[in-house]
């Protein structure tokens, strides 16, 4: 084996840095940017070097394959029903029922649905929709109860909801709610992290929950393939500290609101697919693309739900990178963006840690002001421009469709951020 002369690489390195350090003065660029909503300083240095390789865990799946998933909220059992087998026909691969009223005729809604070919994720959200979905259930295949954690009135409900139940139960965590308020990777990790310990303590030492983690895609490619790496290893300690098995837990990337335009729908697509890629990428086990204009007084049509289960298929099947697992491992700018976000996250989950009862006032008080000052800085960067989206405020569609936003439920008392509702007022 021929051996390195280490003395050339440093050289070839520092004239490379030097050249590029050149570019930047010529530009009037620094070597190092602070990124202000995330609160990250990145510095050529970080694409240079890197202290050590990337632990196993972040690639211990055989391939990248990720599910299809299609939220599916239901009001009307007939309606949805027909919805249901459309989205399946259409590409998907995961179903995920979000019932709007407390009584469900299972029966109806889940109709001609073979469930042995896809996955099943029914969210419950009350103990009558358990009940009645435990007297239809008789061993179908491939389905599960997602127990939303911090929507439960009574955090120990979680125990008997789980003795009680005959199927098999996804406790689920979710940080798109928070991100889709305006957080930051680090504080979106933060809360999920403290989520899932409050709730491992709550388990008295059971093992053999399955856990389901929800979390946000951003717009900045590299930070966010960088967070779902971050996710993994935060995740991977706090799992390894109470012995449970590090194959307990599945992140579903969720693709949002936050830039996407109705007054301009056709910039949605791209805007989507850079998104799904940088999940993809960061190793997700579920991609949800939520119709960009599915929080619309007009709502989603069959169109934009086929465009948004296509972007996942095309990426999977064509583009084939369900075979290219940890496709950034060893870059440089990656692991250590990885690392700065992991320890951002892990010091401010120690903070919430300092909060003794689960959900108190306190806590849900300081994570609030935290999300808020980042709401604040997202805010003032779009109005002065510095942070530029096509078809809002740069750009704009001379001819804008005639849709708007319809007001959503809060999240922890906080709005939804909409970068278009900013440019309406």
């Amino acid at each position: 084996m021929p051996t390195i002369d280490s003395t050339n690489s440093t050289n070839e390195t520092f004239v490379w840095k030097q050249k590029v350090l050149n570019e930047l003065s010529k530009q009037q660029i620094t070597d190092e940017i602070y990124n202000e909503i995330e609160d990250l300083s990145i510095s050529l240095e970080d694409g240079l070097n890197h202290s050590y390789d990337s632990p196993n865990y972040l690639t211990q799946t055989i391939t990248n394959d990720w599910k299809i998933s299609s939220e599916n909220e239901v009001l009307d059992e007939l309606a949805s029903n027909k919805n249901l087998l459309e989205v399946l026909m259409n590409g998907a691969d995961t179903l995920v029922i979000a019932p709007l009223k407390n009584e469900i005729n299972w029966s109806e809604l889940f109709n001609d649905i073979e469930f042995k070919y896809i996955t099943t994720i029914i969210q419950i959200t009350n103990l009558t929709l358990l009940e009645s979905l435990q007297e239809w259930y008789s061993n179908q295949p491939n389905v599960f109860i997602s127990i939303q954690f911090s929507a439960l009135e009574d955090p120990k409900d979680v125990l008997s909801i789980i003795s009680g139940a005959k199927i098999p139960i996804k406790l689920k965590i979710d940080g798109f709610a928070l991100q889709q308020c305006g957080a930051n990777s680090q504080q979106e990790l933060a809360y999920v992290t403290n989520q899932l310990h409050e709730v491992i303590l709550l388990l008295e030492n059971r093992k053999d929950i399955s856990f389901q983690l929800n979390i946000g895609v951003g717009s900045n490619f590299m930070i966010e393939i960088a967070k779902f790496r971050a996710l993994k290893g935060l995740v991977q300690t706090i799992l390894q500290q109470y012995d449970i098995p590090t194959n307990s837990y599945e992140v579903i990337g969720e693709i949002g609101w936050t830039n996407k335009s109705l007054k301009d729908p056709n910039t949605n697509q791209l805007r989507q697919t850079t998104e799904a890629l940088s999940a993809i990428i960061g190793g997700i086990d579920y991609l949800q693309i939520h119709p960009y204009d599915k929080r619309s007084f007009q709502g989603d049509s069959t169109f934009t739900q086929r465009m948004a289960l296509n972007i996942s298929s095309i990426l999977k099947e064509e583009s084939y990178l369900k075979l290219v697992k940890d496709a950034y491992r060893g870059s440089f700018y990656i692991e250590n963006l990885t690392d700065k976000i992991g320890d951002a996250a892990w010091n401010t989950f120690k903070e919430l840690e300092h909060f003794n009862h689960i959900n108190s006032s306190k806590k849900i008080e300081y994570l609030v002001s935290m999300v808020k000052k980042t709401v604040k800085i997202r805010t003032v960067n779009f109005t002065k421009k510095e942070t530029k989206i096509i078809g809002m405020n740069v750009y704009q569609n001379s001819n804008p469709a005639k849709n708007d936003w319809i007001k959503e439920q809060t999240f922890l008392g906080m709005e939804t951020f909409r970068y278009e509702k900013l440019e309406s007022k």
